[in-house]
């Protein structure tokens, strides 16, 4: 057989999201809790961890900040430079489990004039996700 040497592991470009937070232990905790995230991989201890998690097959990172390599969590600048959108099947359940973990409400999940139903929480490290859907055509 000729053509292309095969590769053992295939990589696909994705990107995810590193999240900085001041106590990555219960960062992840609180989005296993708030979102049903799956640990996929984690190095670390109580004291700086960082671990890559999965919602729904769409992963993102968790590391504990080090402002000594410029990593900082929106608590230590008093805000975020991001936010992040979680696409769901149903927003109003997912927003709900979210809020009952422990994140804050910023705006309720609405149909929007847009075509989206979405709302906005902040969760307890900093960090802001809107969490919504397309509205299907017609609605």
């Amino acid at each position: 057989m000729g053509g292309q040497p095969q590769s053992a592991t295939v990589h696909k470009t994705s990107i995810s999201p590193m999240l900085s937070v001041r106590n990555g232990a219960k960062a992840i905790e609180f989005y296993k809790a708030a979102f049903g995230a799956a640990e996929l991989f984690r190095v670390g201890d109580e004291n700086a961890v960082v671990a890559q998690l999965s919602v729904g097959g769409a992963e993102f990172w968790v590391a504990d900040e080090s402002p000594e390599n410029l990593n900082f969590s929106p608590e230590s600048l008093g805000g975020g430079t991001v936010r992040l959108v979680l696409v769901v099947d149903d927003p109003d359940a997912a927003f709900a489990r979210a809020v009952k973990a422990g994140a804050k409400v910023v705006w309720p999940v609405e149909d929007q004039p847009y075509g989206w139903r979405v709302g906005r929480i902040v969760d307890p490290f900093g960090h802001h996700w809107e969490i919504g859907k397309p509205l299907a055509e017609g609605s």
